[in-house]
């Protein structure tokens, strides 16, 4: 079981990801902008994050490189975007990239 954080501020679709993590036995939280996921991080650990790279008031990319900055140094976080474009852009501060939507079993394998 890992603690999982989902950050997009689409909320129907972070909220359904969290749904799902949760009955796949994770423990969930969700933010829907920067400030709120870099709030959460702080008092919370997570070992997996998923991030949305177009947040309404960050950059995904500079939410991810705080994340790293603190206790989340070692956490996995994988950006996710609606922009098939930018999959094999991923930069540096991500371990991976996820085209929106996720479905069921590729969810699965990011939390794994």
């Amino acid at each position: 079981m890992s603690n999982v954080l989902f950050v997009d501020d689409f909320k129907e679709a972070a909220d359904a990801l969290a749904d799902i993590a949760s009955a796949l036995g994770h423990r969930s939280a969700v933010a829907y902008n920067g400030a709120s996921a870099l709030a959460l991080a702080g008092g919370n650990c997570f070992d997996v994050i998923l991030l949305d790279l177009t947040l309404p008031d960050a950059d995904g990319h500079d939410v991810c490189l705080q994340l790293r900055e603190g206790q989340h140094s070692g956490a996995r976080i994988i950006a996710l975007t609606g922009h098939a474009e930018l999959v094999g852009e991923v930069m540096q501060c991500f371990d991976g990239c996820a085209l929106k939507p996720v479905d069921i079993d590729h969810l699965q394998e990011l939390l794994a």
